[in-house]
């Protein structure tokens, strides 16, 4: 009786390290993504189609220079907002 416990704890240790390798194998298959297909875009000759030219864009309007933001860190106000001080926009300084 003792080495049919034995050989039952063997063959279920055995077929479950079998599973777990199969399982393994499967998962490790599938991992890599799958080609990229890439679309190709016929020329206007082989499809019989007319090309169009693109038509000219517009002027482009100036840029307006962005208000101008300080650089850096304001370890001022950081040491003011750990001592407790009010939070005040920065126009009422």
């Amino acid at each position: 009786m003792r080495i049919l416990r034995l050989l039952t704890g063997g063959c279920v240790v055995g077929l479950s390290a079998l599973v777990v390798g199969f399982v393994s194998a499967d998962r490790l298959s599938h991992m890599a993504p799958p080609p990229a297909v890439r679309a190709t875009v016929p020329e206007p000759s082989a499809t019989g189609s007319i090309a169009v030219p693109k038509p000219a864009e517009p002027a482009a309007a100036p840029k307006v220079a962005a208000p101008k933001v300080p650089s850096g860190f304001d370890t001022e106000r950081l040491n003011a907002l750990m001592r407790g001080d009010p939070i005040l926009p920065a126009g009422r300084r």
